[in-house]
């Protein structure tokens, strides 16, 4: 199998604007500082995300769009709204289906999703997404499931973000340290600077990242087309 640090295009999926930021945004902005394509597809628009009651559900999507898109940017990736509704309900079915066209859409070589065997897990956007993209992934590569718009594609391997159990860790150089946090930090409606979360995951970034003989690095758990019952292309 291809080494995942060395492909060419990553598929990075997000069950809420912010996610994949906060799981493994340094990650991406290393990958795509190398060379690689990297697209995010937020799969959720967030209205449910604020306390403020004068603010409509639309205009809190509204907003968390634009804090996306600029988030991604910071990355040097690519953005996909989905806008399916925040908190659900979702048909996984359907899920699945959208996921399978997002990585036909985008040919990646490696996906990158949130963990939804986490324990403990208790958003259901976060479960369904993960569970979705890794059915998606062993999918997307049959000629005769879901035809549409896009050809099947096979991916090397997935990445889950927020792992359970992580085996690969993935050092942040100050350079990606400091583009991750940026990227985060345009998520304005959701975080500010004091945030006592975003220090417990600083906390976990250096603890992981003395693991990996680094400052810091982010946690991963990679699963191989083998593992996860994807068929190869014939040649």
């Amino acid at each position: 199998m291809q080494d995942w640090q060395t492909a060419q295009r990553y598929l990075a999926f997000s069950p809420h604007p912010d996610d994949a930021e906060l799981g493994c945004g340094g990650t991406l902005w290393r990958l795509a500082e190398g060379g690689a394509e990297v697209h995010l597809t937020v799969v959720t628009d967030g209205r449910l995300g604020t306390r403020d009651r004068s603010t409509s559900p639309e205009e809190v999507a509204h907003l968390r769009s634009g804090e996306a898109q600029a988030a991604t940017d910071v990355l040097g990736a690519r953005l996909h709204l989905l806008g399916l509704p925040d908190g659900g309900p979702h048909e996984p079915y359907d899920l699945r289906d959208q996921a399978v066209q997002e990585i036909r859409r985008c040919r990646p070589d490696f996906v990158l999703v949130c963990d939804p065997w986490l324990r403990y897990e208790a958003h259901s956007d976060h479960r369904a997404v993960g569970l979705a993209v890794a059915e998606a992934a062993l999918l997307s590569g049959l000629v005769h499931y879901a035809p549409g718009t896009f050809a099947p594609w096979t991916v090397q391997g997935v990445l889950f973000y927020f792992p359970d159990r992580a085996d690969v860790l993935s050092p942040l150089e100050p350079a990606a340290h400091a583009a991750r946090s940026r990227a985060i930090a345009c998520h304005r409606s959701q975080f500010g600077p004091e945030d006592p979360y975003l220090a417990r995951l600083e906390e976990q970034l250096r603890a992981q990242g003395a693991k990996a003989g680094a400052t810091w690095a982010e946690a991963l758990h990679l699963r191989t087309r083998t593992d996860l019952h994807i068929p190869g292309p014939r040649s």
